[in-house]
């Protein structure tokens, strides 16, 4: 029995470590490239001939910049591209344009700032939500002591406050109706 499970065992990791393999041959096939807009394209197909080659950042193969010609200037070959599109329709990126590295630069400073404000955002939206779930639960906890009180006070339990001295006394009926009268309509403006 512990023998066949082991087995299993084995078998099992054999599976998921051909299927990592796997994944991984098939990444090392794709293509990734910004499109006009901008946005992150991830495909096994190559970029349509619209999208300059100083736009695809990873390409298969060993000499994968040098499938397309590009023209003097770094705009695409002429000639329609799939679908019908003519070739440069597409804005380029002005760094990928001018193949100017310091714009570059710039346009990935400018995308790790804007990064790091959305992060910021987030971890603050977190903590303003964590902040009102913790009030909620803190709410529901006086809530439930408050309407434990009230019962007490409505089943004549003996309640006893402290007096000015600091020693115990008793509340009496009136005290005790005014006490349940104060507590009821502070549930209902808190509790409701």
């Amino acid at each position: 029995m512990k023998r066949s499970i082991a087995l299993f065992n084995l078998a099992t990791l054999a599976a998921l470590a051909c299927l990592c393999q796997a994944a991984t041959a098939q990444t090392d096939s794709q293509w990734q490239w910004r499109d006009g807009n901008g946005r992150m394209v991830y495909s096994d197909v190559p970029p349509p001939p619209s999208v300059p080659a100083a736009s695809v950042i990873k390409a298969p193969g060993r000499f994968a910049g040098s499938l397309r010609p590009i023209e003097p200037g770094g705009s695409p070959a002429a000639g329609a591209g799939p679908a019908g599109d003519v070739a440069g329709t597409q804005p380029a990126p002005v760094a990928a344009a001018k193949g100017d590295g310091k714009v570059k630069a710039e346009s990935m400073a400018s995308a790790e700032e804007a990064f790091q404000k959305r992060r910021a955002a987030q971890s603050k939206a977190e903590a303003d939500q964590a902040a009102k779930d913790l009030a909620a639960q803190e709410r529901q906890v006086r809530c439930a002591q408050s309407r434990n009180y009230a019962t007490s006070l409505q089943q004549n339990r003996r309640i006893a406050v402290s007096a000015p001295d600091g020693t115990p006394r008793h509340l009496n009926d009136d005290e005790r109706q005014a006490e349940l009268q104060r507590v009821n309509a502070s549930l209902e403006q808190n509790c409701a």
